[in-house]
Order: structure tokens, then sequence, then C-alpha cells
């Protein structure tokens, strides 16, 4: 075994030539002298914090069903940090939401690039009075829309402050920069931002995937083979992957990596790149994983070989390595990188045997459509839904309420529509919905549906698995904040604090909506799911002082149940 972990040096030019396609075109790929411009340094940007830059997560990172578009700084576990524009511009588009990127700007600058400020906590005061002035005039509280009005901000002006709002799951700050006509994403590290980074990546192993009957040391599963290991026993055919991932200075947090090479007897036989993304294919994610060890572990695993159905622009080799085979004794080297030239490689001899006659090749083609019907279910499978050639295990079990649906590693780039016959009976149909079970037999997610004319209940699914038709006859529930209450639970009093507060929750199908009413005239609410919270601020001043009114509010769920909050608040 050799190993080799280094520090790439960079005052040498180091040459790595490439053979793509028809014709002997060839790609060179310099190090530079200075380590922050390998990838081709671009100015104009300042970073849009002004405490010392670290990273929860980098750009690329492996998340679920999407690459990560941007860089998480961290806020030193607090919110309310200034958030300053990284460039000239104006805003625009201003987005709220309760998931996602939560309280969202958009700068668009002169020089044909924006910048995204994610996740925060409130908007500079102009911004956020016209936000909420939309929020009022369209009597809702999430909005996506782009101001008629200049919002003009200068590098260095405070536009926000930072926070923790929709899907974050701490205080930080996710930024981005795309290019404006594409809105394609681009790896802000680019830029030459100050994020100390002197860590190499950490090349986990090896994964080698047999195929088409091959075995890997004997076995006919996937083997993640170590470093350390001699020798590698393959027979027939095979693909590889690697589990790999980068740390930098100060966080251990665990962050992907942005370029991995495999080479075969010094012979350059596959390599990606993660420079620029694209939301349109951002789902092709689960392309580039290697889906079956990240949906069950989380851990980065990646592929190091393009599957037929990926739309990713980012694989490099012009030869195909979807499928290898060899009849010899050979060297296989992986090579990764982080976007700071920091690198790791890995080597391992492979002892390949010859062909095993005995594997058959999946029955459904990855590029057609297709509709199987089993045990009172039916699927519509689109063609490109999937990947690659693929099974589809159909079964029902616990007496036809809960299904197999395609196998849990099978990643989806699109929904299929599925059809269950059930003997729900008819007073309970209305409450219906279908609960996804992980592999734990635990309730990981819900999706609605509907009845259609033959009786069967109807939905779509963009993942594979286990999936069980239950009911939810259980509405919301809604309780104001412990500090408000007085002796009766149905009068409020507000007195030395700057919101009026209500835990809102559902225990399976989800809250869809809710909407509050104070003296009759609609009040915007704040909604946090994940902290089961919504809440009024009395800097909106649509209340009045030192007098009881009358409040109600409403929160349905994603199948109809409603629950009601009715009574007093005093404003004190």
């Amino acid at each position: 075994m050799l190993m080799n972990v280094q520090k790439c040096c960079f005052r040498l030019f180091v040459i790595l030539s490439w053979t793509l396609g028809v014709g002997g075109m060839v790609k060179i790929a310099h190090a530079q002298e200075d380590s922050t411009v390998w990838h081709g340094q671009r100015d104009g940007l300042i970073a849009p914090l002004h405490i010392p830059l670290v990273l929860a997560g980098n750009f690329g990172e492996l998340r679920e069903n999407h690459f990560h578009t941007g860089l998480d700084f961290k806020t030193e576990g607090r919110e309310g940090l200034p958030v300053v524009a990284a460039h000239d511009g104006v805003i625009a588009r201003v987005k709220v939401s309760p998931f996602g990127y939560g309280r969202a700007l958009y700068l668009s600058g002169p020089s044909g690039i924006t910048t995204v400020y994610a996740h925060l906590q409130r908007f500079d005061p102009a911004v956020e009075q016209w936000a909420r002035d939309r929020q009022y005039q369209h009597q809702q509280f999430a909005i996506d829309e782009a101001p008629k009005r200049a919002f003009a901000f200068q590098q260095g002006d405070t536009i926000g402050w930072s926070g923790n709002s929709g899907g974050s799951a701490g205080p930080h700050l996710h930024f981005e920069v795309r290019e404006t006509a594409t809105q394609r994403p681009v790896n802000p590290l680019f830029w030459g931002f100050d994020v100390p980074d002197s860590v190499v990546p950490e090349l986990r192993g090896l994964w080698a995937l047999p195929v088409r009957g091959g075995r890997v040391n004997g076995s006919t599963r996937p083997q993640l083979i170590s470093p350390a290991t001699q020798t590698i026993r393959i027979e027939g055919e095979a693909r590889f992957g690697i589990e790999a991932l980068d740390r930098l200075d100060g966080a251990r947090n665990r962050c992907g990596i942005y370029r991995a090479e495999l080479w075969i007897d010094d012979e350059p036989m596959h390599a990606w790149e993660l420079d620029t993304l694209d939301f349109g294919v951002n789902r092709d994610m689960n392309a580039l994983a290697y889906y079956e060890a990240w949906d069950r572990t989380g851990d980065q695993a990646y592929r190091m070989h393009r599957l037929p159905g990926s739309r990713l622009p980012i694989h490099e080799a012009g030869r195909s390595t979807e499928r290898l085979i060899r009849q010899d004794t050979v060297s296989l080297r992986i090579q990764v990188w982080d976007v700071h030239g920091n690198s790791a490689s890995e080597q391992w001899t492979i002892a390949w045997s010859s062909t095993i006659e005995d594997g058959n090749d999946p029955a459904l083609a990855y590029d057609r459509d297709h509709t199987i019907a089993a045990s009172g279910a039916r699927v519509e499978i689109a063609r490109n839904t999937f990947y690659e050639d693929f099974d589809f295990p159909l079964e029902a079990e616990d007496g036809g309420l809960r299904w197999t649906i395609g196998s849990q590693g099978l990643p989806a780039s699109k929904s299929m529509v599925v059809t269950l016959a059930s003997a729900i009976p008819d007073s309970l149909r209305k409450s219906a919905l279908v609960t996804q079970i992980d592999r734990d037999g635990e309730v990981e997610g819900t999706r609605t549906g509907a009845w259609n004319a033959s009786g069967s209940f109807e939905f779509k699914t963009n993942v594979c698995g286990r999936f069980e038709l239950a009911v939810d006859t259980v509405s919301p529930m809604i309780r104001p904040h412990r500090r408000h209450r007085t002796a009766s639970e149905e009068a409020l009093v507000v007195r030395d604090f700057g919101e009026l507060r209500f835990s809102v929750a559902d225990n399976l199908a989800g809250v869809q909506k809710w909407e509050a009413r104070l003296d009759g005239e609609w009040v915007l609410f704040r909604w946090d799911p994940k902290r089961e919270r919504i809440w009024y601020e009395l800097a909106d001043g649509k209340h009045a002082m030192n007098r009881s009114q009358q409040l109600e509010i409403r929160a349905q769920d994603e199948v109809g149940n409603e629950a009601v909050w009715s009574g007093t608040v005093r404003f004190e």
C-alpha cells in the first residue's frame, strides 16, 4: 500500500492531462504558486461578517437531496450579528419563509453576480418595513417578491442581522454567490475570503461496488475498503466510490471535498469538480453520492463513475468508467482536493480476475416509462425518474396497510404516482394520509393525497422505501406562552415582553396554515415550525394598549383538522 497525504506545493506547476472524447482534446489544470489562487481567484467581494470566518458547511457538500450551494458561516452560537453587503448592489429579491432559507435577501450587483444572505433574524429597517407592509397587504406570513423600489447598498453597509430562521439547525449565516443571468451558484471561496484552511481532506476509504454478479473479496455486496488494506480481490465487473470529507481550521464540522480523481496504472479514468452548480439539476446530487451509503449513514460518500441518467455538468473524464473489468493486477489511486489546494491521496492494489457470467442486469430500463402493479398497489414511473436501470420491489405487509415501494437505497430524480387500495372506512377517508417509515420503523415524513373514483388512495413520492396508509383525526394544539397566562386560560396579559407568543404543533400531518385576528382584524403572526412557535411582534403596532381585545387563532393541519383558540388579550 502506498499512502501519500500532502499539502500541495504551489511553488511548482503541476500539470494534469486528461483525454476527453473523440479527437484527443486535452484539459490541463495548473496548481499556482499561491494556494489561494490555484482555482483562479476572483475579486470584488468582501466578507459578509466582521467576525473571524469559520465554516459550518461549504459549497458542494452533500445534503439531503441536494448540494449545499453556499457557505455556512458560524456566528459564535448567537443571533443578531451585523451582516454586511459583500458588494455594491440593489435588493433584487426578498424572501420570508418558515422553511428553507427563512428570512433571505438577494443583492444584485453591477458585475453580473448576486449574493444571497439567508437565515437572517431581521433586515435593514427600510427593507424590514417594506416586507412587513407586504405581509399585511397579502395577509400572509410567507412572501417571495422583487421590490419595485430600489433598496441600494454600498459594499460594507449593514443589510441585516444574522439569525436562525427557516430550516436552519442553529444560528449561522448562509451565504451564496450566483451568476445573475443564470442564477447558477458559484463557489464563494473563489473570492479569497480569509477562511483559514491548513487541513488536508480525509480520504477514509474506497467503495468497491460489484455489478452483474461480480465479487469483491469473495462477496457480491459492496465493500468499504480502508486505506490500510494491501490488496483487493475483484472477480468480474465492479464500480468504485469513495468516502471522503474535508475539515477546515477552527471547527470540526464535516464539509465536502472539492475535486476527486481516479487513476488506474497511472492512467486517468474519472474526475469531477464542484466549482459551479445548477439548481435545475441540484437533486442529481443523488447521482454523484453513493446513495445507499449516504442515505444510511449521512457520510460524504461519492461515486467515482457517472450514472447514465445523471445531468450533472461536473464530470471531466471522457472515457466511461461506469463499469470496469480487467484480468490482471492493477494499481488504483484516488486523489482528492479541497478548494484551497490541500490534497490527500491513497493507493490500492487490485488483483482482478476473469468475468463471472451468472449476474443479471436490472430488469427495468431507466429511460422508459413503467407501470408496476402488485399487492393492491400501482406505481407509475416516468422515464428518467431513476439514474440507471433498476429493479423495483412492490409488496404489501400488515394486512394491506403498509407497502414496500421500491428499494430504500434507490434515489429518484422526480416523483412517482402511487395508488393504494385500502379498506379504510368512508367516515375516515377525509383524514387519510401516507406516512414514510424509516429503517428503525419510525415515521420520518408524511404525504397527503386524494381518493380516486375507484376507491383507491393516490399520492406522489420522490423517494422509495416503506409507506403506510394511516389516518389523522387529531387537531393541532394551540397554547399561549406561560408568561401571558392569568387565572383564566382565556384571558392573557402581555407585559414587559416584546411579543405575544403561542405554541402551535401537530402530532402527525403537520400544520399547514394558521391565521390570527385581533378584534376581527388580521394580524401578522410569524411562524417557526422547528420551535413549534408563532408570535406577534408588538413593534407592528396593530394592538391597543391597556384594554382587553378579542383574539382568535385558527390552525389547520395538512388533512384539514382545525383547532381554534379564542380569548382576550391585554397589552400593558
